[in-house]
């Protein structure tokens, strides 16, 4: 019976994560005007009839040629669209410059604005080896990144200047290399571009112990060329994937905007385009994949819009989604001869370690995918990942973190655990009385509920004993499934042997291919099931579910069969460790298995003359009477060994 519930809890886990998201659709008003669009009513429709016509063209194409067609209308020649800019002086050649800390390796270009043409995280590697870039312009299984951090404007003329299309100057030497580190903590890269009497100033501003850099926006006799109020600031072209199961990186992408004190979502599905756009105190927008995020925070957070929007590419595994977003900046109304905005830009993991000292809200994007996800994550995040982490700082290795957890987990759910197996042996007691009711009152049904409440009224026996503890597990479990399911912790961290990674699912070389299965097995979902049909026979004894031991655990073996192998190992440990307590509960009360259906066994004494009735016993008494009992056949049992 324990199990039984056991079993339904899962299952509501899996159906919950697996299913209800699928029915869950955000649903958005019109979108309202936003000062910050620098195009015009009809180039807008123009750009739009084309888009829409090109999208068509490109659904229709292969899938290797859809995503250089993907990469090409989205990331035009530069050289093309800067020849209709007139009064801009840009730079004749491209320069690349390599930038390196104690925790990023990249390469910043002249070429599109002085855009990021790599972004490399030294301590986070792919499943194959080598850093993590999320800018991978040039590699046609991602067609994403690249002229990240875009600067548009509108000029006098009503040209629209889109500084990702041109080269700026620099005085910096092409491939110069920048070093930071304790002796040399900070570096400063200028990019900028003479207009019409002014100039543009892109600076990036670099740290040595940091995913961010600040980003200042310089204009310097803006008067002389500003033709609009407003200019724009944003990320081009997403996130590149950076995971072996691309489908499930991009389950996780979404864009994000934070207004004020409110977090506004946006995701997209199966080849559709979505739009969010908001006005007002912009703290920061950002776009994630599943376990990195690039993020813009700008230092002045007033007088802003934010204009997002989310293309989904492909169907079923070969979905590719791109986000991008903009923030529309409006100029002072004084005039100046300079005028700065200062962004903060994060490109780095979703931990709330890293995120946590911006202050600005960005940790609350951890475990954060979902409405179920929000609704654990106070358990999630207040409890489980700051034990899991302080295990982290005395053991080194997360697989034997994972083992000491689940020992500490089954230790803290005990006291819940044993009053439900004390219920449930207390309901066996009562089984033979409940089913001769059951058999008298079978065409009275109220008045079997009626003669129901009074036993277990009589016997101090709570019908939902065995259920209440489990459904105070629930919350426990679900937050578990959260943390294992989708925090970075796991990313990248070997256990022994085959289970190289405990984020994906371990991999056993097989040596052959095998139908529906390839050339590796997952070995631990296979474990969990078993563990999980071995704990079921510990305490079903009923014949109606039979059917449970087996049914569940070989459906949860093929929902699981591709989950992380650190979630299936945490689930397989927590099973066997459920198995020892449950024989231990079972010493402690004196319930053997043999005497587990009562003491009228096929051994018992049979009697010629039928008993005379005896006053009821509580439960309390017919416990202590079977252990009784079952100590008195131990004793006659030893000494019939010894006269052997």
């Amino acid at each position: 019976m324990e199990n039984k519930r056991a079993f339904i809890g899962i299952f509501l886990i899996i159906l919950v994560t697996f299913t209800m998201p699928y029915f869950m659709q955000w649903l958005s008003g019109e979108n309202p005007y936003v000062p910050g669009d620098l195009v015009s009513d009809t180039t807008r429709s123009a750009m739009a009839a084309k888009a829409d016509s090109d999208s068509v063209a490109i659904r229709q194409l292969p899938p290797q040629q859809r995503e250089e067609a993907i990469r090409e209308s989205i990331d035009p020649e530069p050289e093309a669209l800067a020849a209709s800019v007139t009064g801009i002086e840009s730079d004749s050649s491209e320069k690349q410059i390599f930038f390196e800390n104690e925790l990023v390796k990249a390469t910043l270009s002249n070429r599109g604005g002085g855009h990021l043409v790599s972004w490399e995280l030294k301590k986070h590697d792919y499943y194959y080896g080598g850093n993590v870039n999320l800018i991978q312009p040039n590699i046609t299984e991602t067609p994403f990144g690249g002229n990240g951090l875009a600067l548009s404007l509108v000029d006098k003329d009503g040209q629209n200047v889109k500084l990702n299309n041109l080269l700026l100057q620099t005085d910096l030497a092409n491939g110069q290399k920048i070093i930071l580190d304790e002796n040399n903590p900070e570096a400063s890269l200028e990019f900028y571009l003479p207009i019409k009497g002014g100039r543009i100033v892109k600076e990036y501003k670099l740290r040595y112990d940091s995913y961010a850099m600040d980003v200042v926006v310089r204009f310097e006799n803006p008067e002389q060329f500003i033709g609009n109020r407003w200019y724009s600031f944003g990320w081009k072209n997403g996130l590149a994937a950076t995971e072996e199961n691309k489908r499930d990186d991009y389950d996780y992408a979404r864009g994000y905007v934070s207004l004020g004190g409110e977090l506004e979502k946006l995701d997209v599905s199966e080849e559709e385009t979505e739009k969010l756009e908001k006005t007002g105190q912009i703290n920061w927008t950002a776009i994630r994949t599943k376990y990195f995020l690039a993020a813009i925070i700008p230092h002045v957070k007033d007088d802003m819009s934010v204009n997002m929007t989310a293309q989904a590419y492909g169907e079923k595994d070969h979905i590719l989604k791109v986000f991008e977003t903009d923030l529309g900046v409006g100029f002072p109304l004084e005039r100046a001869a300079t005028y700065t905005d200062t962004f903060t830009v994060y490109i780095g993991p979703i931990s709330i370690g890293d995120l946590e000292p911006y202050n600005v809200g960005l940790e609350n994007l951890v475990m954060n995918r979902d409405w179920y996800e929000e609704i654990f994550r106070p358990i999630s995040r207040w409890i489980i990942l700051p034990a899991f982490t302080a295990l982290h700082n005395f053991i080194p290795n997360y697989g034997f973190v994972i083992i000491v957890f689940s020992i500490l987990v089954k230790l803290l759910l005990h006291p819940l655990t044993k009053k439900s197996y004390e219920s449930m042996s207390r309901m066996q007691v009562l089984s033979p009385k409940m089913t001769e009711m059951r058999e008298k009152y079978k065409n009275e049904p109220q008045r079997l509920n009626s003669e129901m409440m009074k036993l277990y009224k009589e016997q101090g026996v709570n019908p939902l004993g065995g259920c209440l503890p489990m459904l105070l597990q629930m919350p426990l479990l679900f937050a578990l499934f959260i943390v294992f399911r989708s925090t970075i912790q796991l990313r990248g961290e070997p256990f022994v042997g085959w289970i190289t990674d405990l984020s994906r699912p371990d991999a056993l070389q097989l040596g052959t291919t095998l139908p529906f299965i390839g050339d590796t097995l997952h070995v631990l979902p296979i474990l969990m099931g078993l563990t999980m049909i071995w704990q079921s026979k510990m305490t079903v004894t009923d014949p109606k579910q039979k059917a449970m031991v087996y049914f569940m655990p070989l459906f949860l073996i093929f929902i699981f069969y591709s989950l992380p192998s650190g979630l299936n190992m945490y689930y397989a440990i927590f099973n066997l460790l459920s198995m020892v307590q449950t024989h231990m509960i079972k010493k402690k009360m004196g319930v053997a298995d043999a005497a587990a259906t009562g003491s009228s066994g096929d051994d018992a004494p049979k009697k010629a003359d039928k008993p005379a009735p005896k006053k009821a016993l509580s439960i309390k008494e017919q416990i202590a009477q079977r252990r009784a009992g079952t100590a008195q056949g131990n004793r006659t049992q030893r000494r019939q060994s010894k006269k052997k």
